[in-house]
């Protein structure tokens, strides 16, 4: 794990739990806690958790707003993966030394196994870099 990823963890004070678990990551709010499942590839399992860091970052005390509507769970759903995305577009630009404005969004998606669903906040999180 990325020694700024351990930053985040200690500066949030959550903890991350490894196991078997139903779903990919989740992250309880009452507990400071994020659980992943143990069954998920390296790439998948720093994904996961930089998502769900999202949600410990800027919505920790947010579930009653996460479980309001199904369109404030989207919008903070996307709002965890803008907050995954940044982290790795951020690590990118420093591992490749790209000018963000040439970076192919296609390929850094590829790269990072990023869904086309979160195409728009690449190229936001480009744009703003």
């Amino acid at each position: 794990m990325a020694e700024k990823v351990i930053d985040i963890i200690k500066e949030l004070g959550v903890a991350v739990i490894v196991g078997d678990f139903d779903n990919p990551g989740y992250y309880a709010p009452e507990l400071n806690a994020i659980y992943i499942d143990e069954k998920l590839d390296e790439c998948q399992h720093e994904a996961v958790l930089l998502h769900e860091l999202g949600h410990a970052a800027k919505q920790k005390n947010e579930i009653e707003l996460y479980n309001a509507t199904k369109t404030m769970k989207l919008k903070m759903e996307c709002e965890a993966n803008r907050y995954m995305i940044s982290y790795l577009f951020h690590r990118y630009i420093k591992y490749t030394g790209e000018e963000p404005c040439r970076v192919d969004y296609l390929e850094f998606m590829r790269q990072n196994d990023i869904p086309l669903r979160d195409e728009n906040i690449v190229k936001e999180i480009i744009a703003d870099y």
